[in-house]
């Protein structure tokens, strides 16, 4: 083992974490490792051998005036105390451990992410974009959002020009890989949890959705996507008219029948969006609805199926105003945002099954939920847009449950 690159790199950890590194030390401490288990662990003093190649390499690097050796008191030649690195040669040590100095790693850092904020339109980008450079610029540290090792830091570079320049389109994730990462597993091996964590919270701050729904907001899709309804919904595809009323069971599309179906007729007086798979399913069984457009909407809908509801909604506004619109969630922090969320597509929308009645009938199906989740729900009480679901929210902090729409089929 190569003892001097070990000592030197542990020191060169030490000083990117110390004020010195900051360029704000007020004392002129010194950066100091300890020879102990928990600082060196493998510095052991029962290990002659070691030991004694762990000595051979500190004097040498203090030969070469990199740092300074301190032995335990009347220990001298025998054990050594620690270590400090010696900071008017701190590029030298850099140079010797063949290492990227912080500040050079830094440098680049803020040089990519000022060049992808001029390159790019998208707001959020933007933002993340400018909070990064502030970070940097203050706290001399790589911010916990971007990745420190520059073959992940590029990824995630070119992963963000991708979105910008794919626009609304939507891709399959290792399709976006290949053509943006040049290589079809490189997104979902090396970043694709980092830029989850990263869209949550830039562009989707507080919505309690999984990983994939939040990849599908940005169109990267695991799958390719369809989207599944019922009702006597008629179309007009490339000059073809394509008449779903008979499929008794529901109907699909793709997503390149969405993009290219204009809506021809739609004779029905309500629109229902149901958040879950199995509650749709048993809801256009049972309830074989008539003048009823019926549409999953699995969770917080995608750009794909924002573009449907938008041929939908504009379709009926014009020709059935009087037109009501349903939607039937989970009786829990995500079914209320996605509530909310559709809403503002939907303006005239109204809850379905989400009452003081339904969770008290069905109570004994019903999940608690932890201080944690009581906060948050809590929090929904000061915002003016959840006033709906005020009445159900108070008895559900009341009563400690949550309901999921699968309870009720």
């Amino acid at each position: 083992m190569n003892y001097q690159n070990v000592i030197i790199n542990l020191l060169l950890d030490k000083y990117e974490q110390s004020r010195h590194f900051r360029g704000n030390a007020r004392v002129n401490r010194r950066v100091a490792l300890k020879f102990d288990k928990k600082n060196f662990p493998l510095y052991d003093i029962e290990r002659v051998d070691v030991k004694e190649a762990i000595h051979h390499a500190a004097l040498e690097l203090q030969q070469r005036g990199l740092i300074t050796v301190e032995w335990m008191k009347f220990e001298v030649g025998n054990i050594i105390s620690r270590v400090f690195l010696n900071l008017e040669m701190v590029a030298e040590a850099y140079a010797l451990v063949n290492r990227k100095g912080k500040k050079d790693i830094l440098v680049e850092a803020r040089r990519k992410l000022e060049r992808l904020r001029e390159q790019v339109t998208t707001p959020w980008i933007k933002d993340f974009c400018r909070e990064m450079l502030q970070e940097i610029e203050e706290k001399k540290e790589m911010p916990r959002y971007l990745p420190r090792e520059e073959e992940k830091f590029d990824l995630l570079v070119r992963a963000l020009q991708g979105i910008e320049q794919k626009g609304e389109d939507e891709l399959l994730e290792r399709i976006f890989s290949r053509r943006y990462l040049g290589g079809s597993k490189e997104f979902e091996r090396k970043i694709r949890s980092r830029l989850i964590t990263i869209v949550k919270n830039y562009l989707l701050p507080g919505r309690d959705m999984d990983d994939e729904e939040v990849l599908e907001h940005i169109g990267l899709l695991k799958t390719s996507e369809e989207l599944s309804f019922f009702g006597p919904l008629v179309i007009d595809l490339h000059g073809q008219v394509i008449d779903f009323s008979p499929f008794c069971y529901g109907a699909s599309m793709n997503a390149e029948m969405i993009r290219n179906f204009e809506v021809s007729r739609l004779p029905v007086n309500r629109v229902v969006t149901i958040e879950n798979k199995a509650a749709y399913l048993e809801y256009i069984k049972n309830t074989r609805p008539e003048r009823e457009l019926v549409v999953y909407l699995a969770g917080f809908y995608s750009p794909l199926k924002r573009l449907f509801l938008e041929k939908i909604y504009n379709h009926l506004r014009k020709h059935t105003p009087q037109a009501a619109y349903y939607h039937w969630g989970d009786l829990d922090l995500g079914g209320f945002q996605i509530f909310v969320y559709l809403k503002n597509l939907i303006p005239e929308l109204q809850p379905l099954h989400m009452d003081v009645a339904t969770l008290r009938e069905n109570a004994r199906f019903a999940d608690t939920f932890d201080d944690k989740y009581r906060k948050r729900l809590e929090q929904l009480l000061k915002q003016e847009e959840y006033a709906v679901f005020f009445e159900v929210i108070n008895f559900m902090l009341q009563a400690g449950i949550k309901l999921e729409q699968e309870a009720l089929v």
